[in-house]
């Protein structure tokens, strides 16, 4: 299983339409099983998400664990899902540097890693 994390600027005005689908999509919000499905489907087996603050503005930072993470963009960049609809046009509308058409929609590269076990 493969591990990312990758941050998305968020434009400003946006981070209200962030926090409320976070809502949405957490505990017993009106998304939670859609989101669980999609992510099921596209074999996310966990995803954890925060909103970080920087001097040059707010970003959301996106931790997923599946297979490949590529790949992962990609299904959801062909999904139909409604569910993955909506995400794809939050993302397009509030963080847009994550493109979901290109064939690498997540240039990225580990520089290092670490673990104590």
């Amino acid at each position: 299983m493969a591990a990312i994390a990758f941050a998305l600027p968020i434009l400003p005005g946006q981070e209200e339409a962030i926090r409320r689908t976070s809502e949405e999509v957490s505990g017993s919000g009106p998304l939670r099983s859609a989101y669980e499905g999609s992510r099921q489907s596209l074999g996310i087996t966990e995803e954890k998400v925060w909103l970080q603050q920087t001097p040059i503005g707010e970003m959301i930072v996106i931790y997923w664990e599946t297979d490949d993470p590529q790949r992962t963009l990609r299904e959801m960049a062909d999904s139909q899902d409604q569910f993955d609809s909506q995400f794809k046009q939050l993302i397009e509308t509030a963080a847009p540097a994550l493109n979901f058409a290109d064939e690498r929609p997540l240039p990225n590269e580990l520089l290092f890693e670490w673990s104590a076990g």
